[in-house]
């Protein structure tokens, strides 16, 4: 039977791959997003990208040309802080970009990008001026001073406008590596923590209502699953299909663009 979105009311989806690459919007996503808000479905993105705020996301959707005045934007960084928050741990080493401070300073968690005794955790994001001192410092807190260490996502890559370059992944990977032990939790997907933190502030108490749709099954597909929703796979990112005999996506469409023939 051909799927179709009957019974859902929100529709929740990943931003890189889906709805832009690098600097430009995908081909049919804006009159789709348009197309789904005029239906009545509620909206929501996910995003592991956690170099720009919810705030930076939001006018991110304005320069390409959408109207997100009423979409919930969910990023890895406002999902660290969230985590970090609730477990107390409010003194931190950061190693990652603008978006990730301010979503920790947002929830009044103190960072710095120098080593001391006080700090708590060391939670680590995609930073495009990652350098030897900052994993070296980083490698302290964790080593030393019994520190939490947080990922923000596991992102080994992304999509830029013309190539795939490192993402946040390959960074944690080298902590990882220097300190002997993983990192105590990543929060992006495949970790459904992000979308589940989406439902509950989307005021979406049941999973079956919802739809997560995203281009990579080993993040996005694989973390819809865990959070008992079904999934939609767009094949305009990063569409690993070696896994696609493990990972099985409720539905695969070309792009966004599609999503109309599924209403």
């Amino acid at each position: 039977m051909t799927y179709n979105l009957r019974g859902k009311t929100h529709i929740l989806m990943d931003c890189d791959g889906v709805i832009w690459r690098g600097n430009q919007a995908i081909p049919g996503a804006k009159e789709a997003l348009e197309n789904l808000e005029n239906q009545g479905y509620q909206l929501g993105f996910v995003t592991n990208n956690s170099s720009l705020s919810r705030k930076g996301f939001y006018q991110k959707f304005v320069s390409l040309g959408f109207q997100p005045e009423n979409y919930l934007i969910i990023n890895s960084g406002y999902g660290a802080a969230v985590y970090l928050n609730n477990n107390n741990l409010s003194k931190i080493f950061m190693i990652g970009e603008k978006g990730l401070q301010e979503e920790l300073e947002l929830l009044e968690i103190s960072v710095t990008a120098s080593y001391h005794q006080d700090l708590q955790a060391v939670c680590i994001g995609w930073d495009r001026k990652l350098t030897w001192t900052k994993l070296a410092d980083a490698m302290w807190v964790i080593l030393n001073n019994n520190g939490q260490f947080v990922g923000t996502n596991p992102d080994n890559s992304f999509p830029s406008i013309d190539r795939l370059v490192p993402g946040a992944g390959a960074g944690i990977a080298a902590l990882a590596n220097a300190c002997g032990r993983e990192p105590d939790i990543i929060i992006g997907k495949p970790n459904p923590f992000l979308l589940n933190l989406s439902l509950k502030e989307m005021n979406c108490s049941d999973s079956a209502k919802a739809v997560f749709i995203g281009d990579r099954l080993s993040t996005d597909i694989h973390a819809g699953i865990q959070a008992k929703m079904d999934t939609i796979l767009v094949q305009t990112g990063i569409s690993d299909f070696h896994l696609k005999k493990t990972i099985l996506p409720t539905c695969t469409l070309e792009s966004l663009a599609q999503i109309d023939q599924l209403i």
